[in-house]
């Protein structure tokens, strides 16, 4: 007997315990199914069964946001690559920010400016969108790691009223601790620094993007242009 095959959010039904899911992973006889509730579970295609038209009924809210959690998941795969569409999430974080915290966007705006011109204004390369999370929205500004050949976070900012500046502890400059009084953050990994806005005067900017310079300056990035390529490093991260 030729074991069912089923497509992936198909509605099904455990012929065991008679619970309902939608299906979110086909390996051969072993299919994944997400619950109306709970954890997703694997069983074998035996002990699933298609569900009736009144069962599909009660799944179809499920299945509408597997699809659309999907469409995010690939939505975001593409805005880490596609310049044009990082600026468009960028614009809509700072708006985001504006409908609440007007002052506080303007000046995020300024400051993220003076960022891009001591880092190099490259979407995708310089900087990127942290994907979608409730918890660490924000941009980031990334530098080219020799070692792994790819570009890997350096700074990220966490904007809203206030502002919280992460830096990964391997790229701070020496004696620019004091800048990011906070240790262990970035899970140990960074120092951070938090800010209010309306103290953040451009004196006080200033040492920020002049760090943030030093960095682009000591891994061979333009601030100028965007890199067509990745740059050789002389002296890469430890």
């Amino acid at each position: 007997m030729e074991p069912t095959t089923f497509e992936i959010y198909a509605p099904v039904r455990n012929t065991i315990n008679k619970a309902l899911g939608v299906v979110v992973k086909v390996a051969g006889e072993n299919i994944t199914v997400q619950p109306l509730a709970g954890e997703r579970m694997t069983f074998k295609s035996q002990y699933l069964a298609p569900a009736t038209e009144a069962e599909t009924a009660a799944l179809r809210d499920l299945v509408t946001r597997l699809k659309l959690e999907e469409e995010n998941r690939e939505r975001a795969k593409t805005v880490k690559t596609d310049p044009a569409l990082i600026r468009e999430e960028f614009e809509k974080f700072v708006k985001h920010i504006a409908v609440r915290y007007p002052k506080s966007a303007e000046a995020f705006r300024e400051f993220w400016a003076e960022l891009m011109a001591a880092a190099g204004d490259a979407p995708g390369q310089t900087w990127e969108m942290r994907p979608n999370t409730a918890k660490n929205p924000g941009p980031v500004l990334k530098i080219f790691n020799k070692a792994t050949q790819k570009w890997v976070y350096c700074l990220s900012l966490l904007a809203g009223w206030g502002l919280r500046l992460e830096m990964k502890k391997e790229f701070l400059p020496a004696g620019s601790e004091a800048l990011f009084p906070i240790d262990h953050a970035m899970f140990g990994a960074g120092r951070a620094v938090e800010l209010v806005y309306r103290d953040f005067t451009p004196e006080k900017r200033k040492p920020y993007a002049d760090c943030v310079r030093e960095i682009y300056v000591r891994y061979g990035l333009s601030a100028n242009a965007a890199p067509s390529a990745p740059p050789a490093l002389d002296n890469p991260p430890v």
